[in-house]
C-alpha cells in the first residue's frame, strides 16, 4: 500500500512553513493514516460521484456536467491548512469524510442565467442537503439579482474575488455510508474565468495584485458576457412568441374569409355587389403584419475594432515602474467599485 510522502517533503511541496505546521501540534502518522484509509474509499466516491453526474444530465436547462475526486494528498493539505485556520478544527480518521465535504466535487454548467432556477428545484427535490445553499455573488451585483436567490431559500456570500456560483452539500448513500459532495452551478462563462482565475491564482498567487486587477476586468468581461447572452434569449423568445401570434392571427383571419366566402355563395347576390364584396376579402387576404420595413443592424462597424494583444498594454518593469502602473489601474478601479483581497478556503 503506497503512503503519503515523507513529511519535510510534502510540506515544502505544498509550500506549508515547518514552523507553522509543529504549532498545529498534527502528528504526521496521523495524517498518514488519514491518507491510507482515503485512498481506500475512492472507488466508492467514484461510484456517488457517477450517480450525481448521470443525475444532473437529465436536467434539460444542464448545457454540461463536470465531476472530481479529490486527490489523497490534497486531502492531507485540506486537513493541515485547517487546522491552521482554525486551531479549534479537529479533523481525524474517523470525521474526515463528513468534516471536508469537497472530496467529491460536482459542476454543473447552465448556458442563460435563468436556467438556474430549475436546476436548483431539481437538486433540492432529488438529494437532502446537509446545509443552506450558499449564492456566491460579486461586490456591485444587483439587488433584483441577488433576492432571487434569497427567494429560492439560498445564503447570500459575496466572494472575495468576484466568484458567481450556488454551491450545494448533497447527501449520497449509494450503499451504507453515507457520502457528501458539493455540487456548484454556474453558467458556462463563469465556469471559464473562474478556471482561469483558479489556474493563475492558485495556491500561491492569491494576494497577487496584478493578476488581481487583470483577472478582475476579466470577470466583468464574464458577466456582461452573461448578460449579453440572457438578454439574447429572452428576445429569441419575445420575436418566437410574436412571430407565432402573427401566424395564428392569420390562420384566423384565412378561416373566417373562407367561411365568408362560401356565405357569399348560399347568398346568391347579384354581380355588382359580388364584385364589391369578393374585392374586398381579398384585400383582406394581405398580410396583416408589414415586416418588409425591418432591418438588421449594421454592425459592421465591430470589424474595425482590432484585436487587443499584448503590444497593447504598457511595458512593465516590474522592479522600477510597477508601482506605478499599479496606481494607475488602482485609480480606474476605483471609479467603479474595489474588490478586496482575502484568501481562499
Amino acid at each position: 500500500m503506497k503512503s503519503v510522502v515523507k513529511q519535510e517533503e510534502f510540506l515544502k511541496k505544498y509550500n506549508i512553513d515547518i514552523k507553522v505546521f509543529k504549532d498545529t501540534t498534527l502528528v504526521w502518522e496521523d495524517l498518514n493514516k488519514i491518507y491510507l484509509d482515503y485512498c481506500k474509499e475512492i472507488p466508492k466516491l467514484e461510484a456517488s460521484a457517477i450517480y450525481i453526474f448521470n443525475n444532473l444530465m437529465k436536467v434539460a436547462d444542464v448545457h454540461s456536467v463536470r465531476y472530481r475526486i479529490k486527490d489523497a494528498e490534497h486531502v492531507v493539505e485540506k486537513v493541515i491548512r485547517k487546522r491552521i485556520k482554525d486551531p479549534q478544527k479537529v479533523i481525524t480518521i474517523d470525521n474526515y469524510k463528513t468534516e471536508l465535504t469537497d472530496l467529491i466535487g460536482v459542476r454543473a454548467l447552465h448556458l442563460f442565467k435563468e436556467q438556474w432556477n430549475s436546476i436548483h428545484e431539481f437538486i433540492t427535490a432529488t438529494w437532502d442537503l446537509k446545509e443552506i445553499p450558499v449564492a456566491n455573488f460579486r461586490e456591485g451585483d444587483s439587488a433584483e439579482y441577488k433576492k432571487k436567490f434569497e427567494e429560492a431559500g439560498c445564503e447570500l456570500k459575496e466572494h472575495p474575488f468576484g466568484y458567481r456560483s450556488v454551491h450545494y452539500i448533497v447527501e449520497t448513500k449509494p450503499a451504507k455510508k453515507t457520502y457528501f459532495s458539493e455540487i456548484q452551478v454556474r453558467t458556462i462563462f463563469e465556469e471559464a474565468w473562474s478556471e482561469i482565475d483558479h489556474t493563475i491564482r492558485y495556491p500561491y498567487d492569491q494576494d497577487n495584485l496584478l493578476f488581481g486587477q487583470f483577472l478582475l476586468i476579466l470577470n466583468r468581461l464574464a458577466g456582461s458576457a452573461d448578460e449579453m447572452g440572457t438578454y439574447i434569449s429572452y428576445l429569441k423568445r419575445e420575436l418566437q412568441e410574436k412571430e407565432n401570434k402573427h401566424r395564428q392571427a392569420i390562420t384566423e383571419k384565412d378561416t373566417l374569409i373562407q367561411q365568408l366566402e362560401q356565405k357569399i355563395k348560399e347568398l346568391k347576390l347579384k354581380e355588382p355587389d359580388l364584385k364589391f364584396i369578393t374585392e374586398a376579402l381579398n384585400k383582406l387576404k394581405l398580410p396583416i403584419i408589414d415586416t418588409s420595413g425591418f432591418k438588421v443592424p449594421d454592425l459592421s462597424w465591430l470589424d474595425k475594432i482590432k484585436p487587443i494583444t499584448l503590444t497593447s498594454f504598457p511595458t512593465l518593469d516590474l522592479e522600477s515602474s510597477s508601482i506605478t502602473w499599479m496606481d494607475r489601474i488602482k485609480a480606474s478601479d476605483e471609479k467603479g467599485g474595489k474588490s478586496k483581497d482575502k484568501k481562499k478556503d
